[in-house]
């Protein structure tokens, strides 16, 4: 009791997510690919490279309201996401800049 029902919470390309367990336990990713309906692809330029992300349970994530649209367009369009620049994103959310193409939702 007390978590909300998985299958309400849907994870899209571009989310902003904090871990709730495991090694990085309260940072934030960035939701770079999705394997199903529990587990998703993280990656913040950092920990883990947009190369290389990370296979999370989603059940160990919790979703924020923000999507960062550019991370989405890019992996939409087939464009490589540069791990310098998913890194500048994650940072200019955490500043409040909200003109890095975000959508509150």
């Amino acid at each position: 009791m007390g978590d909300i029902a998985q299958d309400a919470v849907q994870f899209r390309i571009g989310d902003l997510v904090f871990v709730r367990k495991g090694k990085h336990a309260g940072a934030r990713f960035v939701v770079v690919g999705v394997a199903g309906a529990s587990r998703v692809f993280i990656a913040d330029g950092r920990h883990y490279s947009a190369a290389k992300p990370k296979k999370k349970n989603t059940l160990h994530l919790q979703k924020t309201r923000i999507n960062l649209e550019d991370v989405a367009e890019r992996v939409a369009g087939g464009k490589p996401l540069d791990n310098g620049w998913l890194a500048k994103e994650l940072s200019e959310v955490e500043k409040g800049n909200t003109s890095c193409g975000l959508q509150g939702g």
